[in-house]
């Protein structure tokens, strides 16, 4: 009996330091881009939203890193959000998008990942469903912003 508890305690441990790692992997994401603390930031500048849900493991991490590189390589023209759509994340993701000023237009959404691309008066000017390559997102971004800013 003695193996076998020391060998149950042993492999507890082992899943608990395996998860606790984990959680902190997917609360994070990779490379997330921060949410909005001062929305000023995104004043004056294409908007980028992409909504996802953390339990959306397949395509919303397909998607993310590719927005994630599209946010650096547009740099101060636009301004990239995520919004964790999950129902865990409903508060803090109405604030986010209230003060975004796209409230109404969040509310549609009715799947995950989506990106929702806003002109500077934050009318919605496109919206892809799914997972894409970076090519389609990057298109669509450089179009809003050839219509000018």
């Amino acid at each position: 009996m003695g193996g076998n508890f020391k060998l149950l305690t042993t492999a507890i441990l082992a899943l608990t330091v395996s998860a606790t790692t984990c959680v902190g992997v997917l609360a994070e994401g990779p490379d997330v881009v921060p949410s909005v603390s001062n929305p000023a930031r995104a004043a004056g500048k294409v908007l980028v939203v992409l909504v996802y849900d953390q339990n959306c493991k397949v395509w919303c991490t397909h998607v993310r890193p590719i927005i994630k590189e599209l946010a650096e390589e547009f740099g101060e023209r636009v301004h990239v959000e995520e919004i964790d759509n999950s129902p865990s994340s409903a508060p803090a993701a109405l604030k986010q998008v209230k003060d975004l000023g796209i409230t109404a237009l969040y509310k549609d959404v009715e799947s995950v990942p989506v990106v929702l691309i806003f002109d500077i008066k934050r009318k919605q000017c496109k919206e892809i469903n799914g997972p894409k390559e970076k090519g389609i997102y990057k298109a669509a971004i450089e179009k809003v912003i050839a219509k000018g800013q």
